[in-house]
């Protein structure tokens, strides 16, 4: 029976693993609820705060993550938990956040239209470059994506003089896409928000939500729809560009 003994012991410690791996997820995830669910929703789907998905964090390594979670984030709302984690367990939840969702999470026509938000003034906003502008040609308007704090600044092409400055979405990426007047610009973030910033007036008039993590949008020719490209799912929205609604809204 010595073999059976033999057999047992690597048997014994491969459970032992797996439960205390168990353990682990199980005190990660409590965590999260406790610390990050009000900014980055309870399925990790993104609230305030970015989605923290793999496929939404495949830019961001596991070290860089784990130092956003011990000291936090300057200029944003991102707290750091140093003080209130120890080493192993702010280890734990930055392992955890790079987990499947489980089961996967699901984006389609319902939500979609449920995060359609619009600025009720929007249509009222003079069709003619506002004062903000001062005087600078609206042709001519540099837009500068700041990644670091999560901004965009508006310049002046001619003076290369900043003219206004916002907070944006997590992580804009793909590329600012103007309408063909030049008065819109659209901004795609990696975790699927559409914004439609209108230059004229210096404002954001609609935002929508097109997926859970997007890889690019464009701009028809005729300026009248937003096609979005996302990799979770994997799927193609197609939008009104007027206020961002889905076709039929």
């Amino acid at each position: 029976m010595k073999w059976l003994r033999h057999l047992a012991r690597p048997c014994l410690f491969a459970a032992l693993v797996a439960i205390a791996g168990t353990a682990a997820a199980g005190d990660a995830r409590a965590r999260y609820q406790e610390h990050c669910a009000a900014c980055h929703g309870e399925t990790r789907l993104g609230g305030v705060g970015p989605a923290l998905l793999p496929e939404n964090l495949e830019r961001l390594r596991k070290p860089e993550a784990l130092n956003v979670i011990r000291d936090g984030r300057v200029a944003t709302q991102m707290p750091g938990f140093s003080e209130k984690l120890s080493s192993d367990e702010l280890q734990q939840l930055a392992e955890w956040i790079y987990t499947p969702v489980v089961p996967a999470p699901v984006w389609g026509e319902n939500e979609i239209r449920a995060s359609h938000v619009v600025d009720a003034a929007a249509a009222g906003l003079p069709r003619r470059p506002g004062r903000g502008l001062k005087g600078a040609d609206p042709l001519n308007l540099f837009i500068v994506v700041e990644t670091g704090d999560h901004h965009v600044s508006v310049l002046d092409g001619d003076k290369l003089e900043r003219l206004h400055r916002f907070p944006s979405r997590y992580a804009l990426h793909g590329g600012p896409k103007f309408s063909p007047d030049g008065r819109f610009v659209y901004f795609a973030s990696r975790d699927g928000w559409i914004s439609k910033f209108d230059l004229y007036n210096l404002v954001v008039v609609a935002e929508v939500r097109a997926g859970l993590n997007t890889r690019n949008a464009a701009v028809s020719s005729d300026g009248e729809w937003v096609l979005v490209a996302n990799y979770l799912p994997h799927s193609l929205v197609l939008l009104d560009a007027a206020d961002l609604p889905r076709p039929g809204n």
